[in-house]
């Protein structure tokens, strides 16, 4: 069954269409390729939308494109008078300039061309850059949002969209547009002069024209397609390599290099296909277009040539005729480039789109927020859960536990069992199928997510560092603590090894930078210092040696003797276990005892008891001293 949102939360609205920016208001119509595909045309309107930041460097870039294309345009003509200029007894020159005087002018005219190229060239790039820069810190903050399950299933398929698909998108909206703009003045402007010159030889060769753009259309969409498919190859080669990379250890340590290699060649081999295809499609319809527009240059010249020779239009009309023709058959090349970019742009936007408008089943900041001191019982009722992933298996049957106020509860039983189910669940990465949760009375899934988190103080089974020194790294998640507070809850952790290093605090660390036991202290550290209303620990000795576990046992029940702070403890070690004030057995998705260590070791037939002397015979090497059970364990 799906993830299900409390049911007496507003859903969120739908996101409304982006505004028509002055660029858009400009563009043409869509193409039928894009008509025929609502979430094309969509794609499309969010691509133009996303140029609405940078409108004036784009709109000045547009001037200039403008002033260089006129330029670039006016060659033919001017190639063609100084055909005509020479070829005559008596020339004579425009405005009654002399051949110096005239070719002063034209220097001065193609150099503003080129200054005006390269400015439009520079700040189409700048704004590019600053599109992908914004659209980066988008996808990246709306992948955050995103419920655990979402991002954890394609980490590689994200990774891949913020950084080859956001790469696509701003060569689309700023540098393809602008190619695509050139081209249209190009061909119109170019076309226009053909006509003013011989509409004969024009209309013979608008003959080639409706072929050449069927075709661009149905090369057009196969290469979104292709686009599409490639770039979730992409995705799915980025996850192999970011898996193996993340635990180049143990695919070293079991000789399983080249078996990392075969998964990431087969992915490597998957883009080099869809590539294949790619470039058939490409030469085959380059190919045809230029052998098209090779054929009409012939043509041209041979029916221009009975022209000339009639005296119909002169050597320089042709030639600049022929330039011309050159011109809009470049022009028209560059909208089929431009066709396909702006495909190929759709088709990785489409994906980036699909991230950022799609709303979380728990949504970061949809409901009210927790007081950061308010305390209360915690209170798992009728909760089901199945992981998403996991349809149909259910995890958690009927789960009823109630832990109150400062109370401390140990969760014991088999591995697989279901144990850091609850705390995912604590934690609203996930919300239950059935049942709810509950915290001082009221449903968690009333509260925001992050408000009901920062209550919560977290030592994970496997703790996660960042770059950066190991200050940050026990600030993490409270950035505004001092040095004093984070070397205070050092000090509470036992983190005694972080004043032997030659920076202290300032060291700068990675993610695998300490020992095992060092990081599950430094994690211990970084919940103690948010002083939590509730601390969830899974398995938060296991890593530490028997004199480590004995300082950070210490430290927690310094927590448990306060009574202010509620535990939640996964454990398989009885000296973590036998710490808290009452402990429940999981079975099956269900609690099958409850009660006190001393009760529970006294109950015959008992479950609990079955566990601890399985993990004792499974652990004959490792010397723990028992709890009398005819005397109260003191926290």
């Amino acid at each position: 069954m799906p993830i299900r949102l409390y049911s007496s939360l507003p859903s969120a609205p739908p996101p409304k269409p982006p505004p028509k920016t002055s660029i858009a208001r400009f563009l043409p119509k869509l193409p039928s390729a894009f008509s025929k595909s609502p979430e094309s045309s969509s794609s499309f309107r969010k691509l133009v939308y996303l140029a609405k930041a940078e409108r004036k460097p784009l709109a000045a870039a547009v001037g200039l494109l403008l002033v260089s294309a006129s330029v670039s345009l006016s060659v033919p003509f001017t190639i063609g008078r100084l055909i005509d200029f020479f070829s005559t007894t008596n020339p004579q020159l425009p405005l009654g300039l002399s051949a110096g005087s005239a070719a002063a002018l034209l220097l001065v005219l193609f150099t503003t061309g080129a200054v005006a190229n390269a400015g439009r060239a520079m700040i189409m790039k700048m704004a590019g850059q600053r599109i992908v820069a914004r659209l980066r810190e988008q996808t990246y903050t709306a992948a955050l949002k995103q419920e655990v399950e979402f991002v954890e299933r394609g980490e590689g398929d994200v990774l891949s969209r913020l950084s080859v698909d956001t790469t696509i998108v701003g060569e689309s909206v700023t540098q393809n547009l602008s190619d695509g703009l050139r081209a249209v003045l190009m061909a119109s402007v170019g076309l226009g002069a053909m006509f003013y010159l011989s509409p004969t030889l024009t209309t013979l060769m608008l003959v080639v024209v409706p072929p050449v753009s069927l075709g661009a259309v149905f090369y057009g969409r196969y290469l979104k397609k292709l686009s599409n498919r490639t770039q979730e190859a992409m995705g799915d080669m980025t996850k192999v390599a970011s898996e193996s990379l993340s635990a180049l250890r143990t695919v070293q340590a079991f000789n399983a290099v080249s078996q990392e290699q075969e998964k990431f060649h087969q992915r490597v081999n998957r883009i080099l296909d869809l590539a294949r295809k790619e470039a058939i499609a490409t030469g085959i319809f380059f190919g045809s277009t230029g052998w098209s527009g090779n054929v009409t240059i012939l043509a041209l010249l041979g029916y221009g040539g009975t022209l000339v020779s009639r005296g119909d239009i002169s050597v320089g009309d042709l030639t600049s005729l022929l330039l011309y023709t050159v011109y809009v058959g470049n022009g028209l090349q560059m909208l089929t480039s431009f066709f396909s970019s702006i495909m190929r742009g759709i088709g990785a936007g489409t994906r980036i789109f699909e991230l950022l408008d799609r709303h979380p089943h728990i949504p970061p900041h949809q409901g009210i927020e927790l007081p950061r001191n308010r305390r209360g019982a915690i209170k798992f009722e009728n909760v089901q859960f199945e992981y998403p992933s996991r349809k149909g298996v259910d995890i958690l049957k009927e789960f009823n536990l109630e832990v109150g106020v400062g109370e401390s509860v140990a969760i014991v039983g088999k591995s697989g069992g279901g144990k850091s189910s609850i705390h995912a669940l604590l934690l609203r990465y996930y919300d239950p199928v059935k049942g709810k949760v509950t915290f001082d009375g009221q449903d968690i899934r009333e509260f925001t997510p992050e408000s009901w988190r920062e209550i919560i103080g977290v030592v994970p089974q496997d703790p996660v560092l960042f770059t950066g020194t190991i200050a940050s790294n026990i600030a993490y998640g409270h950035p505004t603590a001092t040095r004093e507070q984070i070397e205070q809850a050092a000090r509470e952790a036992n983190c005694e090894f972080v004043w032997g290093m030659p920076h202290g605090f300032d060291t700068e660390i990675g993610r695998m930078s300490l020992s095992g036991g060092q990081r599950q202290r430094l994690a211990i550290a970084r919940a103690l210092l948010k002083k939590p209303a509730i601390l969830a620990l899974d398995e938060a000795t296991s890593s530490l040696d028997a004199t480590s576990e004995l300082r950070v046992n210490d430290a927690i029940d310094k927590i448990l003797r306060a009574k202010e702070t509620t535990c939640l403890f996964v454990a398989h070690r009885l000296s973590t276990i036998a710490r808290a004030e009452r402990i429940v057995v999981l079975e099956d998705g269900r609690i099958t005892e409850s009660g006190t260590y001393r009760q529970l070791m006294k109950r015959e037939n008992s479950r609990f008891r079955a566990l601890m002397a399985a993990q004792l015979n499974a652990t004959n090497t490792e010397r723990t001293e028992l709890p009398s059970t005819e005397e109260p364990v003191q926290p």
